[in-house]
């Protein structure tokens, strides 16, 4: 079976309130927060901050709590704590990992890290909510983040710790390359996440930016995945799965009228139908390759 090793960010949160400087706060901070995501943040912060000499520079694109923040953190903290979202993230976290007990020798790494982490509203994306999450490209790392604590958002977060596992099972299997991965690639990635956190924690806890979507807008934005399904390019794919008013905000490709998040949902709605079509387990379509997915789902015919 999988280690799970879930960190007790709390009690990070708890010392760095605790210091009694604001030297001392971010020294605590640096070591005990950013240290572990160091390469990933020093990746994520050249490409959105250029050459930054910021040691927070990784945390602010992320959106995260900063030292200095101690309002908003010991507010956000006591608020989170007393939702139980520590208890309940490291409970779903173990539970998604049971599930693939089967297909140990499947994945290529032994255990995985999960975190959850403050965010700031200032910071974060709107059209997320008050949660999202987000998977460490370098290590077996993920991390789900908060920055409104209402009950439909802390209600998803044992669906956010399933979904961001299994991107890091399938993105091992099949590695996320960001010049070649396809829109079929990308859909498949978050329809397979959301599909095995629903299997877990029922279809009504998946990610808001499926359960909210407009169905009105859904043919809209299945006809253009469909017909884009071999497109590739990191600024491409990312106009299909997340849509054109996102991508005008952050600077990838529009997809020509991509409703928000519209890739994320045909994404589900492919793998729920070949999950339905083939009667397979979510577990063992995690470990077939994207095109036979969507083919066998029958979704763009």
């Amino acid at each position: 079976m999988i280690k799970t090793n879930w960190i007790n960010t709390n009690d990070i949160y708890r010392q760095i309130l605790a210091a009694p400087d604001a030297r001392t706060r971010q020294d605590l901070y640096l070591h005990k927060i950013m240290q572990p995501w160091k390469p990933m943040m020093d990746m994520m912060a050249q490409q959105f901050m250029g050459n930054s000499t910021d040691p927070l520079a990784g945390a602010r694109t992320f959106g995260w709590l900063l030292p200095d923040q101690t309002e908003e953190i010991r507010s956000l903290l006591a608020q989170i704590e007393a939702a139980h979202a520590w208890e309940d993230g490291e409970a779903a976290f173990q539970l998604a990992a049971s599930r693939f007990e089967p297909f140990t020798e499947r994945i290529p790494f032994a255990s995985i890290e999960g975190w959850l982490l403050l965010a700031d509203p200032a910071r974060s994306n709107p059209m997320e909510g008050g949660y999202t999450g987000a998977t460490d490209w370098l290590e077996p790392r993920f991390v789900c983040q908060f920055w409104e604590l209402k009950p439909r958002y802390l209600e998803r977060i044992g669906s956010l710790v399933a979904h961001e596992m299994h991107h890091l099972i399938r993105m091992r299997v099949f590695p996320f390359n960001p010049m070649t991965t396809t829109v079929a690639d990308y859909i498949v990635i978050e329809g397979t996440a959301e599909a095995f956190a629903a299997s877990l924690f029922g279809e009504e806890k998946i990610g808001t930016f499926i359960t909210d979507f407009d169905s009105s807008q859904l043919e809209i934005a299945c006809t253009l995945i469909g017909s884009n399904l071999d497109a590739n390019g990191f600024n491409v794919i990312r106009g299909y799965i997340f849509g054109d008013e996102l991508a005008s905000k952050y600077g990838f490709q529009p997809a020509g009228g991509m409703p928000t998040y519209g890739g994320y949902t045909v994404g589900y709605q492919v793998v729920r139908t070949f999950l339905q079509r083939t009667g397979m387990s979510i577990e063992e379509a995690t470990f077939l390759p994207a095109k036979e997915i969507v083919e066998g789902s029958g979704y763009f015919q």
